[in-house]
């Protein structure tokens, strides 16, 4: 077995890091893809599963919460027993627990499974980062695979629906988990033969309770964000979000504390290590909160197939790979904390831009306003990864790759959770009005037609169905401005975190991340 050293003298001069390159990021491809892939799916799920607006969040939210709650454990399993059997173990697991979704005959089971693929992407993330880390010893080399890594992880993200939209085209909804079994199957032979094992020198010592106190108050916190627009200020909501919040703050006393931390507290203490980790968590809050909601919004409200709503969302990878290709370029000509700034600055006005979108907006604005934010996310991220790996030893690579993966995770979900409620809050308070003002001919519709007009666009379009007559072009009609009043509301609050996000990099940022690395 190669120790990290070995690895980097024996991949440098050669085609071979390259190579491994390519299979680490194919891996990391399969579960970046899984954060989105089922988000083209919601309409159908919605109507073959019976599920309701806050089951589907956590369709989506069981996958990323247990994917942040695990990485830091994720990485330390890597550096103490091998990143490369972790990342075995881990393209296992969301294989099996894939094949099992295929069969789940109702929204708890699919969200249990949702929930142990996370676990098993935990596993792979963090691994595909920490193993480049060690292949790619030259800086200047190493920022450029970070930024195709980086490329691959949000473009992936993009690219989700696309692929989600191409597979419901043809066939129903569960062959966007059929296929993952398959590309597991392709990938393990390479990983195998081709990726070269590395870990810790030291083998730290595991942190058990470090791990279940930070997945605890993680889920706490986001499953009462979640519930809230269901059941508002009330004891199910207050008590598990004041119970998470209790959790994380005995989590870090317990870091400081502990002679072997999953997470070394000092790390935060360094500035760039801080300031990357918040810019990585900022983006990915915007990023997965808009797309959570942009495919129902090319479905439910501009009548679109799952593959037109897929292909909708093309201008954000697009625009992420060509800027994360082209970011450590942008930064050695402008400066990393400029490049960063601008980055965060684009992702805010797209978000701002998109927030304007109505039932009638005319077809280029949305992917307009989806390039400009994948153009951000572009050149944030190669840039805010760099700044947290080059700032810890590299053989602390893997937990350093795991809190850049969790933060992503944790930001990406909150963003599902906030936007998410912001927007049915406002759905409701807008179909509220809406009831009101109908007055008798709103009391007249069949029974059980208002609640599920009130629950969510998607069972808005199938009340209609079952109201039908003049209502149901009405209902339809009604239950479309709704949602993209709260769209938009949602935009222009998810518009805001990256906006003060780049506030605060310009003010921290330093002016070159390889500089500050080396500090």
């Amino acid at each position: 077995m190669q120790s990290p050293e070995t690895v980097a003298r024996t991949g440098a001069g050669d085609r071979s890091r390259w190579v491994a390159l390519g299979v680490l990021s194919a891996c990391l491809a399969v579960i970046a893809i899984d954060n989105t892939i089922v988000n083209v799916a919601l309409p159908r799920l919605q109507e073959d599963l019976s599920a309701t607006t806050a089951e589907l969040q956590w369709v989506i939210d069981a996958y990323s919460l247990m994917f942040a709650g695990a990485l830091l454990t994720a990485g330390s399993l890597g550096d103490r027993f091998g990143r490369r059997r972790l990342l075995i173990g881990g393209l296992v697991l969301f294989g099996v627990a894939s094949a099992v979704a295929t069969l789940a005959p109702d929204a708890l089971t699919l969200t249990f499974c949702r929930a142990i693929m996370g676990i098993g992407g935990a596993a792979i993330m963090p691994s595909t980062l920490s193993l480049l880390t060690q292949v790619f010893p030259d800086a200047t080399e190493r920022s450029r695979a970070i930024g195709i890594w980086a490329a691959v992880a949000g473009g992936a993200v993009a690219l989700g629906p696309i692929l989600g939209g191409v597979l419901l085209e043809h066939f129903d909804w569960h062959a966007i988990f059929a296929v993952n079994p398959l590309l597991v199957i392709a990938l393990l032979p390479a990983v195998v033969l081709l990726i070269p094992e590395s870990r810790d020198p030291a083998r730290p010592r595991l942190d058990p309770l470090g791990a279940v106190l930070s997945t605890a108050g993680l889920i706490g916190i986001v499953y009462a964000v979640v519930e809230f627009p269901e059941v508002g200020l009330s004891s199910s909501t207050t008590v598990p979000f004041i119970v998470g919040v209790a959790l994380l703050v005995a989590f870090v006393g317990w870091e400081k504390r502990s002679d072997h931390p999953m997470l070394p507290m000092e790390f935060f203490r360094r500035r760039v290590f801080s300031v990357s980790v918040g810019a990585v968590a900022v983006v990915y809050f915007a990023l997965m909160g808009a797309m959570f909601f942009v495919p129902q919004y090319l479905q439910l409200v501009k009548g679109g197939t799952p593959l037109m709503s897929g292909l909708g969302v093309m201008p954000l990878a697009g625009g992420l790979l060509v800027a994360s290709l082209a970011s450590t370029a942008v930064a050695n000509a402008i400066s990393s904390r400029t490049t960063v700034v601008a980055g965060m600055s684009a992702v805010a006005a797209g978000l701002l831009a998109a927030s304007t979108l109505g039932t009638d907006s005319p077809a280029g604005l949305l992917p307009i306003c989806l390039g400009v934010v994948g153009i951000g996310l572009g050149l944030t991220l190669p840039q805010a990864t760099n700044g947290i790996l080059g700032s810890v030893p590299r053989e602390k690579s893997g937990i350093a790759a795991a809190v850049n993966d969790a933060f992503s995770e944790l930001g990406g979900s909150l963003g599902v959770a906030v936007l998410g409620a912001l927007l049915s809050s406002q759905y409701r308070n807008a179909i509220d009005a809406a009831v009101t003002a109908a007055g008798d001919a709103a009391a007249n519709l069949p029974a059980g037609v208002l609640e599920g007009v009130r629950e969510s666009l998607g069972t808005a379009v199938l009340s209609a169905a079952r109201a039908g007559g003049e209502a149901g072009p009405v209902i339809v009609a009604t239950a479309g401005e709704a949602f993209t009043s709260g769209m938009g509301w949602a935009m222009a609050i998810g518009a805001l975190v990256p906006a003060l996000g780049a506030v605060v990099a310009w003010r921290l940022f330093p002016r070159q991340v390889e500089q500050a690395s080396h500090g």
